[in-house]
């Protein structure tokens, strides 16, 4: 029984991180939105030969960083050629998509021609693939270093910030260099008991350590199977995006993931905003700047109704389907009717019945959102209650409606961390069954919580769990 393969919103099972808390593991992404652009700095504006590279590069639609090495390379005495500037629009450019003919796309449908006459991307829709805004907005402290990153900072099981970075390449006594099982090895920064500690931090007070998030997404309309990113060091944007995201969870069960309401999409726009900084003398000082914000343009109180009635009659109507021997579908109830126990019990009293309605939609509706199989579901059902009627009892009902609010977000948890990782997850079902010697190892909670530990423990060398899932499935 696989009930790994399907991407589901991801569940609140996380770590302590700097805004909040966030898993491990992000998401894959497929392109990348930039929320400002970069422009030559004084001293390379001076320079005739920065000036053709950055224009040319931005006719190519080069990312910037590719744009700043080609004016390295051909003007080395210009270390740093350009600066950050804050705009009031986005900027999607070719050299940030592996498919360059998304970004030409994203500007086609969502840009506009404002004042200076030229098509930029103002705003655009977006839509959410997790339930966990710490997933949707991974972030850390981080330095940078020759394009490599040297330090960046850690939760530790304490909940302690540390430090870490890559441990030392090991040699042997004639000097040469001890080839690595899985990759360099991640270790405490020496200094400070490898605590992350910004005020005594030499980066950090150099601003050479800046605190990175990137948003995730979904942008309707591009065909894409991975996830957008946007990144930003604005924390008031950071924050800003955080609060927008619980206000909104709060109103629909904690659900972020998916459309809104119909086919209603959140939109990120930027806003100007006076923001206050500390200055190098210490004062509290006022500007304004340019702000990401998330915007949810609908009815407020609409979000607060979860289940339209004609919902909650087509989820109880597949549910039937389900628990009484069929299989969920689009039919009409007159098609699916045949698919019923030819001889089923007789009918319980009207409470009776109407409990029975709402568990089977709650447990029908728990089987999709956490892509669990549903066959494999009631073999399970019939194995661990015993029973033909159990989709008919109220009891064994209720009993499944919360065992699947337990383990449907660990399953999706552990997916999130599989795609991370890049572990098959069909291959690590096949794994998982014969690691923890349980059929129906998705379904039970204890099980999914050592497979969870197990990843996040390769989540840094996933190639040591990849060896370890053929290992033991070439052992069989």
């Amino acid at each position: 029984m696989n009930q790994l393969a399907a991407p589901q919103p991801a569940s609140t099972a996380v770590s302590t991180t700097i805004l909040g808390q966030r898993p491990a593991v992000q998401m894959p992404i497929g392109g990348v939105i930039r929320p400002g652009i970069k422009i030559l700095t004084q001293a390379a504006q001076q320079n005739d030969a920065a000036r053709a590279i950055y224009e040319r590069g931005c006719v190519e639609g080069k990312d910037f960083d590719a744009i700043e090495r080609d004016i390295q390379q051909a003007v080395p005495n210009l270390k740093s050629p350009l600066r950050p500037a804050n705009v009031p629009y986005f900027v999607a450019r070719r050299g940030d998509f592996p498919t360059p003919e998304l970004a030409d796309m994203l500007l086609d449908q969502y840009g506009e021609t404002r004042e200076d006459g030229v098509r930029r991307l103002y705003r655009f829709p977006v839509i959410f693939a997790a339930d966990a805004w710490e997933l949707l907005m991974p972030h850390t402290l981080q330095v940078w270093a020759s394009g490599k990153r040297k330090y960046w900072a850690e939760y530790d099981e304490t909940g302690a910030r540390r430090c870490k970075t890559y441990a030392a390449v090991p040699k042997d006594a004639s000097g040469r260099v001890i080839r690595l099982f899985g990759g360099r090895k991640v270790v405490d920064r020496p200094e400070f008991g490898g605590l992350c500690d910004p005020e005594r931090c030499l980066q950090y007070q150099e601003r050479q350590c800046n605190l990175d998030a990137r948003l995730l997404f979904i942008v309707p309309g591009l065909p894409t199977v991975n996830l957008i990113a946007l990144p930003t060091r604005s924390f008031y944007s950071m924050d800003g995006i955080r609060q927008q995201l619980l206000h909104v969870a709060s109103m629909r069960g904690g659900r972020l993931s998916g459309y809104l309401l119909g086919r209603q999409t959140f939109w990120l726009t930027k806003v100007y905003k006076d923001v206050t900084r500390i200055d190098d003398n210490g004062d509290a000082v006022k500007g304004g700047a340019w702000l990401i914000e998330l915007q949810a343009p609908i009815d407020v109180g609409s979000l607060l109704l979860t289940h339209e009635p004609a919902q909650v009659d087509a989820a109880a109507q597949a549910a039937a389907n389900v628990l009484e021997g069929g299989v969920v579908d689009a039919d009409p109830p007159s098609a699916s009717a045949d698919r019923l126990e030819p001889r089923p019990p007789a009918e319980p009293a009207p409470d009776a019945r109407a409990t029975v309605k709402q568990l089977r939609g709650e447990v029908a509706a728990a089987l999709e959102q956490y892509g669990i199989e549903i066959e494999g579901f009631k073999r399970f059902a019939l194995e661990t209650w015993r029973s033909e009627d159990w989709g008919r009892s109220p009891e064994t009902l209720g009993k499944a409606a919360v065992l699947l609010k337990e383990v449907g977000p660990q399953l999706v948890r552990l997916r999130m961390l599989l795609q991370g990782m890049n572990v098959p997850t069909d291959r690590y079902a096949l794994y998982a069954a014969r690691r923890f010697r349980r059929e129906h190892w998705q379904l039970q909670s204890d099980t999914v919580a050592r497979a969870i530990r197990e990843a996040e423990e390769h989540a840094q060398v996933p190639d040591t769990l990849v060896a370890l899932i053929e290992t033991e499935l070439d052992a069989g």
